[in-house]
């Protein structure tokens, strides 16, 4: 949707079938973004959903933090439960530093960084980080 051209609406199915996601799992990301504002659904037989505001004002932390179950990354890598630095695992210090550069990048990136690269081919064919950003 990122980079498409203004209110082009994507129908539930065409996402889909582009990004080879079943219908019924994509409702519920799709919905998810609606309710969060992300997206704004158009209703009627061409009806379909559109970015609800600009894609340079859409950073990927938005996105994850609606889709993801534990956006921030809290649990151990090695399984231990919560990471924290009083039952710090092996990898705690590393994984503290990784998880720390990551949700920056995300908060800093936006959908339309993302859409632009695609229309580049510096990023790969389809797949579920294409959802926002079909070419």
């Amino acid at each position: 949707m990122a980079g498409r051209k203004d209110s082009v609406v994507c129908g539930l199915q065409e996402i889909a079938e582009k990004e080879r996601i079943p219908p019924v799992y994509l409702r519920k990301i799709l919905g998810e973004l609606r309710r969060q504002r992300i997206l704004r659904s158009v209703k009627g037989i061409h009806g379909g959903y559109v970015l609800a505001r600009e894609p340079g004002s859409i950073s990927l932390w938005e996105v994850n933090s609606i889709l993801a179950p534990d956006p921030y990354f809290d649990e151990c890598l090695l399984g231990y439960g919560a990471c924290n630095s009083q039952a710090a695992c092996a990898l705690h210090e590393e994984w503290t530093n990784i998880r720390q550069k990551y949700v920056e990048l995300l908060k800093v990136k936006t959908i339309a960084e993302i859409a632009e690269a695609l229309k580049k081919g510096e990023c790969g064919g389809p797949g579920p980080v294409n959802l926002l950003f079909p070419a």
